[in-house]
């Protein structure tokens, strides 16, 4: 089938004949090998028409009332009663990432205040020396000496618990 034709076709095989020019007609007449594809077009087509179905008055397919409103109702209501479906909505999502960025933070708050520094909590030792080259130095810091007794408490208080203990 030549070009003239196949640009032309579905407007013949829709009844359109106004919008067709007359080289169309001019080609069918003067290409025989055109014309008989056309009539075998033309023949399916028709038997194409003949298996629609009949046309019914509209109000018959219409859906009710309603209709469409209660199946999206349907639809979201089986949406929302899944507990995963809270994990896809945005809004909660940002919540999520603001309250873990704010744990984040506190947390690494709470651990630099309370992790031990460095050289201001030792102990700080304070020796006298005397004129007298004989005799030993002596330790006046009563930092020393307080911790040495909590260390002892200590162990006094491990000692009871491991005497005490019963299974």
């Amino acid at each position: 089938m030549h070009e003239s034709i196949k640009g032309n076709l579905e407007d013949y095989l829709n009844g359109c004949r106004e919008r067709i020019p007359k080289e169309f007609h001019a080609h069918l007449r003067a290409c025989e090998g055109c014309a008989s594809e056309l009539k075998l077009l033309e023949q399916q087509s028709e038997m194409l028409r003949t298996l629609r179905p009949p046309e019914e008055p509209h109000d018959e397919m219409d859906s009710p009332a309603g209709f469409y409103a209660r199946v999206m109702e349907r639809i979201d209501d089986q949406r929302r009663s899944s507990i995963w479906s809270v994990f896809l909505e945005p809004r909660f999502g940002r919540r999520l990432a603001v309250a873990s960025a704010a744990l984040v933070l506190l947390l690494a708050t709470y651990l630099v205040t309370t992790e031990p520094g460095g050289l201001e909590l030792a102990p700080q030792s304070a020796v006298v020396l005397t004129s007298d080259p004989g005799a030993a130095p002596v330790i006046e810091d009563a930092a020393i000496q307080q911790d040495t007794q909590a260390q002892q408490q200590q162990r006094n208080a491990v000692l009871v618990d491991l005497a005490s203990y019963h299974e």
